[in-house]
């Protein structure tokens, strides 16, 4: 096996999209811009308040029960961020943005997780992506 190291990769057709051949004959064409998770986040809030393991993100912040602030290294070039990905694990737990508009700067995201079939705010072990331009 051999192995490639560089510092950029750039597309021939277009700049920001690359060719991946994935085996058996299978192509594929990605945008790195856009087709990258930008940021992860594993949370502990329901017992530590703690990041058990992170891409991008600076820190967490506990407002009050089922409400997390996700604070990110680096900034999205807009708004228009978003998260995706999203996982719970402590039992009984749901997991969902506020009040539609979970990317409240550029640097920040709200995440509230509420009880299954209460909707009352509830602390939870999450886990999420966010994908979208970065500054």
């Amino acid at each position: 096996m051999s192995t490639l190291r560089t510092n950029a990769l750039e597309g021939m057709d277009a700049k920001n999209s690359i060719t991946i051949v994935a085996g058996a004959g299978n192509v594929t064409t990605t945008n790195v811009q856009e087709g990258l998770a930008k940021c992860s986040l594993r949370a502990d809030m329901n017992t530590e308040n703690t990041i058990e393991d992170s891409f991008n993100t600076a820190s967490i912040s506990d407002d009050g029960t089922g409400n997390t602030s996700w604070n990110f290294t680096n900034a999205f070039g807009n708004l228009h961020g978003i998260m995706s990905g999203a996982t719970t694990r402590t039992a009984n737990s749901k997991l969902s943005g506020g009040a539609g508009n979970i990317a409240v700067t550029t640097s920040q995201f709200i995440v509230r997780t509420t009880a299954a079939g209460s909707d009352s705010a509830a602390d939870t072990e999450w886990g999420a992506l966010a994908h979208g331009d970065l500054a």
